[in-house]
């Protein structure tokens, strides 16, 4: 073989090496094209309410709420009326649903009475504070495969007990005084949710039913704290 199809050969090898890279280098950036676009997208339930400016409640007690583990996850669940999940691994809440859920409570409720939340404060004593232990049944996005509509569906039950500065007395005696007492109610909803065509939607029908928890629940606090058990809205006892 002489020194000019040497040349060719190893040349011809040459060519073939850097169209390999070039397909290597292609196929490389087009997954990191694909992963970036693939970012996940966080939301919140930041609930937005009126205060109550007659609240003469100062000190809640926002438990953990209970939930569902189905629900109970960083991705949104949509459900349909068959019983079939679909988890969106990129859209997701700030932080698991009962978390989120509690922390808009929390918030919500601080903002329409007025009060602290003590739960997380370290505050003991002192003055009367209401605690309110929530169980969330359902608190799922619907979507219908027979009409138009998808809607969030709420099924949520709740106790709110007085409890007073008086802890370090037997229960008896505060039974007799009647300084504790405490509440359960009960309420369900679907809210319309407009269009799944954007998870934002979905999202926002969210928040508007935790806009309507709260504001429930800090009436049935006031209710308790004036000794009735009226609460519009829901049924107590």
């Amino acid at each position: 073989m002489t020194n000019k199809q040497q040349l060719s050969t190893i040349l011809s090898g040459l060519s073939t090496k850097i169209a390999s890279f070039s397909v290597m280098a292609a196929s490389v950036a087009s997954l990191t094209a694909c992963s970036s676009s693939m970012t996940p997208h966080y939301y919140t339930l930041t609930p937005k309410v009126t205060p109550i400016p007659s609240s003469n409640v100062r000190v809640i007690e926002v438990l953990p709420v209970n939930l569902p583990d189905r629900l109970n996850r960083a991705p949104l669940v949509l459900s349909t009326e068959q019983g079939q999940s679909k988890i969106l691994d990129n859209e997701r809440w700030t932080s698991p649903l009962a978390a989120e859920l509690r922390d808009g409570l929390s918030s919500g409720l601080q903002q329409k009475l007025g009060a602290v939340d003590r739960y997380n404060s370290g505050m003991t004593g002192g003055k009367v504070a209401y605690r309110i232990a929530t169980d969330f049944s359902r608190f799922d996005i619907v979507q219908s495969s027979y009409s138009n509509t998808h809607q969030v569906e709420v099924v949520v039950s709740w106790i709110v007990k007085r409890i007073s500065p008086m802890q370090s007395e037997s229960s008896s005696v505060n039974q007799s005084l009647g300084l504790n007492h405490q509440l359960s109610c009960r309420m369900s909803f679907n809210e319309p949710i407009k269009g799944l065509d954007q998870v934002s939607n979905a999202v926002e029908a969210s928040r508007q039913s935790l806009n309507r928890i709260v504001n429930t629940i800090a009436n049935s606090v006031i209710a308790a704290e004036s000794g009735t058990i009226n609460v519009q809205g829901a049924v107590c006892s």
